[in-house]
């Protein structure tokens, strides 16, 4: 089975991946002239794990990996992120320790220069780039790491060769010492480009499933002593990572572990694609590595509560999700609109009416926004300014009527940062 996975993997890994998936992050002088809270920037950095790549993935696949969960998770909290993805698709943790080496040098290198034969589509792209991985980092609140599966890949082969167990033994164990040295030596680079980011990575799983018991009948899936082996692989390199991350504690560089591997056990089939020949995680094994890393990150994990059937999203602000007995988002001319006194209690602004101008006003971080009903303009700091979103208007519920107005209309006139996120059918708002 193991063989066939090595196949189709490299064959899927040829396939034209998607173009870097990255938020740009522009304007930070403007926005802090402006009294706008500055980005929490996430840089994302490893191997085809980083990348997102799913079985089946072409040039027009969208990545949602665990690098999409770890931003999703940094809007539940309030923060106003971007991110950048700098995954690679077989990249070993040689081959990040040369790239990260270039980009502190400030060096401009090849592919070939950081790894020979390496399978991504995008390498020319990826690897050129160095000057702006360089600034990234330096520039980054969070830092998330995924590497080292590659590393153990070749493992693989040996296995297929009939080589004895204690050769494959030993064969590990010299890449693993390898595998210590490469990332210790990028962790410091990372750390001497940027001291005060937050820097977590995640331990290798195993995909392969143990045996399945039915009665007294044993079904292994792959060979059981091969399997060992590589559980054995596995459980070493989370070793080695301990070891590299106590010696970077001694120096005052803090590495946090994301505790993948051990979700997915038991999983194994329904947490990668392994019975289809390839062993990365399809959407539920990303989903567990979003749950490990924000537990690392952040403590705990959120998602939104069940929605009724006739609310089409929801809305979390600040770090809250708005109540159940809010006032529900609305759909109108391919817009979403939400009540204006629902975003503004939770955020703590000053909301009044006038019944006579059939206008709100509200007052917010030195911003001072008059919204009229049916108005293509909004009155911002007293200029009028037309907008570039629907208008506003009054929807009635019983007796009650609620002031409406696009998403959008927040962040140009609040100066706040809206972002609606299709995975999650949810749109955050925060400062």
């Amino acid at each position: 089975m193991y063989s066939k996975s090595r196949k189709i993997q490299s064959a899927m890994a040829l396939l034209a991946f998607m173009i870097l998936a990255v938020s740009v992050w522009g304007g930070s002088s403007a926005e802090a002239a402006a009294g706008v809270p500055a980005p929490y920037q996430i840089v994302a950095l490893g191997d085809s794990l980083t990348a997102g790549y799913e079985h089946g993935y072409t040039e027009n696949s969208i990545p949602y990996g665990y690098v999409e969960q770890v931003y999703e998770q940094a809007l539940f909290h309030g923060r106003r992120a971007e991110y950048v993805n700098y995954g690679i698709l077989g990249l070993k943790a040689e081959g990040l320790n040369l790239l990260l080496q270039a980009a502190s040098d400030g060096r401009t290198v090849k592919p070939d220069e950081v790894q020979k034969e390496l399978q991504d589509p995008r390498k020319e792209t990826l690897v050129g780039q160095t000057a702006q991985m360089a600034k990234s980092i330096r520039s980054a609140d969070l830092i998330v790491l995924t590497i080292g599966g590659n590393d153990l890949t070749p493992v693989m082969t040996k296995l297929d060769s009939g080589a004895t167990a204690e050769e494959i033994t030993t064969y590990i164990q010299t890449i693993l010492d390898q595998y210590e040295k490469d990332l210790e030596a990028s962790i410091r680079t990372i750390a001497a480009l940027n001291p005060k980011a937050q820097l977590v990575m995640s331990d290798q799983y195993l995909p392969v499933p143990a045996p399945l018991q039915f009665g007294s009948t044993t079904i292994e899936l792959y060979p059981e002593a091969k399997r060992k082996l590589l559980l054995d692989g596995v459980t070493k390199i989370r070793g080695k990572l301990d070891l590299v991350s106590t010696r970077l504690a001694s120096d005052g560089i803090k590495l946090q572990v994301a505790d993948v591997s051990s979700l997915f056990v038991g999983h194994e089939l329904e947490y990668t694609s392994i019975a289809q020949g390839d062993i990365h995680p399809n959407h539920k094994g990303y989903a567990a590595m979003g749950r490990a890393f924000a537990a690392a990150i952040w403590g705990d994990y959120r998602t939104v509560r069940p929605r009724q059937a006739n609310v089409q999203m929801s809305v979390v602000v600040a770090g809250q999700e708005l109540p159940a007995s809010a006032a529900p988002p609305v759909l109108r001319s391919n817009r979403s609109f939400v009540a204006m006194r629902d975003i503004t209690d939770v955020l703590g602004a000053k909301l009044s009416w006038s019944n006579a101008a059939q206008s709100a006003t509200v007052s917010y971080n030195n911003h001072k926004v008059i919204f009229t009903i049916g108005s293509d303009y909004v009155s911002i700091n007293g200029k009028k300014v037309k907008l570039t979103t629907p208008p506003a208007f009054l929807l009635k519920s019983g007796k009650e009527s609620r002031t409406y107005l696009p998403l959008a209309a927040l962040s140009e006139a609040l100066g706040l940062q809206v972002t609606y996120r299709s995975t999650l059918q949810t749109a955050f708002i925060n400062e």
